[in-house]
């Protein structure tokens, strides 16, 4: 079994190889004009293209166990960095150099993409919940919780809003739903905006396009995104409903958050703030819409909850529900 070092000792390795690295590209491309030519040709593209990346991979992908994708765009920036130091893209062995790369970076990036379309088959095949997939599929790449819900949610934004469509909501056997997407409002504020959107994105492109045209451009792609991004979050509401199990509570809002809550470990529900009176705020969890929750889970221990930024623990998550009565009923009917 492989020894795995210590996080202190990776970090120190990174910033270790971060220091290094930087120092090596700072004098390869300071001393390239005081150096011979047959000299810097061969032995700057060496360092920036094998040694610097082979560092990286020892130091910083190998105890962190990360993807060998990661190798790569090190691998081009050397490249990059030799051939603004040498003057010239073909300068030196750098044409030599790539013709022998290039065929190692696409053999690794097709090993790289079988493992990570098995991992995804994998969470597939083991859960019905899209974010799962992702998440799951993001944490092989980037072995951090927080960066992989991060870059799961982002993936799961555009799946939801382009490829869920046909698709029924996630549930499990012997669960009980109840949905939260109009709670508050929530969906006609979408609506709303659904409809003034386009309007308001082509008044203001043809506004910044009388100053600038770049600016025009990134203004209308910064409110697609928006757009893409609000709909995928709208859906992801109505696709992920909150649900009650024989065992467990499922607490849903959208792509922002999931609690999976044993039924053992809840105290009672309560239906306003004055009712949290013993908990303070750091041991609350507020997703309800727009801030305003219907329903509070109170709980007897702190519960691992994922959200955006990684795992927080909670003692009383505050959510919206479409009929915030029904569900309190169900939680305690099952509870007796």
């Amino acid at each position: 079994m492989e020894k795995r070092l210590p996080p202190t000792a990776t970090r120190t390795r990174a910033f270790a190889w971060c220091a290094a690295a930087l120092v090596l590209y700072a004098y390869g491309v300071l001393s390239a004009k005081a150096i011979p030519m047959p000299i810097e040709g061969v032995a700057l593209p060496l360092d920036f293209m094998v040694g610097i990346p082979l560092g990286f991979y020892l130091l910083v992908v190998r105890p962190r166990r990360l993807t060998l994708l990661t190798v790569i765009p090190v691998i081009w920036a050397g490249y990059a960095l030799s051939a603004v130091a040498l003057g010239a893209p073909n300068a030196g062995i750098l044409p030599l150099l790539l013709a022998g790369l290039v065929p190692v970076e696409l053999a690794i990036a097709a090993k790289e993409c079988a493992k990570i379309a098995k991992v995804f088959r994998s969470a597939k095949a083991a859960s019905p919940d899209p974010m799962t997939w992702f998440r799951e599929t993001m944490r092989y790449l980037v072995r951090k919780d927080a960066a992989a819900s991060i870059t799961s949610a982002e993936l799961s934004v555009w799946y939801y809003a382009l490829l869920s469509w046909r698709q029924k909501p996630y549930t499990l056997p012997g669960e009980r739903t109840f949905s939260y997407h109009n709670a508050g409002g929530y969906m006609n504020m979408m609506l709303g905006l659904g409809l003034a959107f386009p309007v308001e994105i082509v008044a203001v492109h043809l506004l910044l396009a009388q100053w600038s045209v770049a600016a025009a451009v990134a203004a209308t792609a910064l409110s697609l995104y928006a757009a893409i991004w609000l709909a995928g979050d709208a859906r992801a509401r109505a696709m992920r409903p909150i649900a009650v199990g024989p065992d467990v509570v499922r607490l849903e809002c959208g792509i922002q958050m999931e609690a999976i809550v044993p039924l053992s470990d809840i105290e009672r529900v309560a239906f306003s703030d004055s009712d949290l009176e013993g908990i303070a705020e750091s041991g609350r969890l507020n997703y309800g819409t727009f801030y305003r929750p219907d329903v509070w889970v109170i709980l007897k221990r702190p519960v691992e909850t994922r959200t955006l930024l990684g795992q927080k623990k909670a003692l009383a998550i505050g959510v919206s529900v479409d009929d915030p009565k029904a569900f309190a009923a169900r939680i305690t009917e099952v509870l007796a």
